[in-house]
């Protein structure tokens, strides 16, 4: 090349680097993006190698632990999240979340050409050579509450997997509550064992769960671990019972069971007791249990009520709480069934009038019959046939004016005048 073309080249390029820089595009060196330390850590779930002919082909399920409160965000290829030998870019996932994950990734490579090969993330490494074979690691997936009151018991759940296989049927799973003693549990034919374990204090809880594989089993042990948040209890508000009045001729009577404060669960078991009143015949006894959800204040309950004969005195019988999860601050309540009122007086008693002058003037019974007038007895009969002579002579009375009437108006006629 001649000097003159090496000059304008130089000056070509020269004025656009000064371009770019009166622009402010000028190309920045790219910084690889790295977390804080200790915050990621690769894990090698498995290796399964399987022969090919000439190749053997290794299969790799890796997973990852990170500490971090929120997603971790670290670009393939990158150098905080990269392959140590080949190709950095493998199709690594690039968004890590808190927590511990397992076969977040599957990657197959040939074992010959590779042997030394490993996972680099954040400035942890680790090395596919030497991890378990996928026939027999397992891992353990625990699921807890975020949060719980504390003083009673949180639900926990691990779920036991192999790499590439099916769920291991046998074996224990030992839960262990911030260190503390295990609690443990069989593994189902699905591979899940639960527990409940004591929540005594507030704040922060870590749990971990530990399969243990049964003897004499190939399959290799694994643990997992969750946190959850035990909040202080809310003290629960007394249960009071109260019945509605009864009035004469009600069915049923309505019982409330309420609390001031309608706050958590509370279950209560609902009961009647005889008192002067006896359940079968004045009243249906009642047996039930009421749950009043949280913010539900109040429920209830009806008890019907018997028809109770002419002449019953008043009676009383009682409703009482029993076997409540919360306080009780009334346990019973008492409910008053009122007297019935016997029969009024009869009608022969009351059905009297007077004949004659005034009110000194001599009286007389009535001519209708008290009872059945086709009931036998010799009262009945005798007022009988006095009421029928008193008809007929009616009758023969009212006939006789009426045919005197008419003669007098036939004669009346005759008498006319005569020319």
């Amino acid at each position: 090349m001649s000097r003159p073309h090496a000059r304008l080249r130089l000056a070509c390029a020269l004025t656009f680097a000064g371009i770019a820089t009166l622009l402010g595009v000028a190309p920045a060196a790219a910084t690889p993006a790295t977390p804080p330390a200790g915050t990621l850590v690769p894990l090698v779930d498995c290796v399964q190698d399987a022969p090919l002919g000439a190749v053997t082909a290794r299969t790799v399920v890796l997973g990852y632990r990170s500490t971090a409160s929120a997603p971790v965000a670290i670009p393939a290829g990158s150098g905080g999240n990269d392959l140590t030998s080949g190709a950095a870019d493998r199709g690594q996932p690039t968004s890590f979340g808190p927590g511990e994950h397992h076969g977040v990734w599957l990657l197959t490579v040939d074992a010959a050409a590779e042997p030394d090969l490993a996972w680099r993330l954040g400035d942890g490494v680790a090395a596919f050579a030497g991890a378990p074979a996928c026939t027999a690691a397992t891992s353990v997936t625990l699921s807890v509450p975020d949060r719980v009151s504390a003083g009673g018991t949180v639900p926990v759940c691990a779920t036991v997997a192999r790499m590439l296989l099916a769920a291991p049927d046998t074996g224990t799973v030992a839960f262990s509550l911030d260190g503390a003693a295990p609690l443990t549990a069989p593994v189902s034919p699905s591979g899940v064992a639960r527990a409940e374990l004591p929540v005594a204090a507030a704040g922060a809880h870590t749990v971990t769960a530990t399969y243990q594989p049964a003897q004499g089993s190939s399959l290799l042990a694994s643990s997992g671990t969750a946190a959850f948040t035990a909040t202080a209890a809310t003290p629960s508000s007394p249960l009071a019972v109260a019945a509605d009045s009864v009035v004469t001729g009600s069915s049923s009577v309505l019982v409330t069971v309420s609390r001031a404060v309608a706050q958590g669960t509370a279950t209560v078991d609902v009961m009647t007791a005889d008192g002067s009143a006896r359940a079968g015949a004045d009243y249906t006894a009642v047996a039930t249990t009421l749950t009043l959800a949280d913010g539900q204040a109040s429920a209830t309950v009806r008890v019907p009520l018997g028809v109770r004969p002419a002449g019953s005195p008043a009676a009383t019988f009682f409703v009482l709480l029993q076997r409540s999860s919360a306080a009780v601050a009334t346990a019973s309540a008492t409910v008053t069934l009122p007297a019935v009122p016997a029969n009024g007086p009869t009608a022969a008693s009351a059905a009297t009038s007077r004949v004659g002058g005034g009110a000194d003037g001599p009286s007389a019974s009535s001519a209708l019959p008290a009872g059945d007038p086709t009931a036998t007895g010799t009262g009945t009969l005798t007022n009988a046939g006095q009421d029928l002579a008193f008809l007929l002579g009616g009758v023969l009375l009212t006939g006789g004016g009426i045919a005197g009437i008419l003669g007098l108006v036939r004669a009346a006629a005759l008498r006319g005048p005569r020319p």
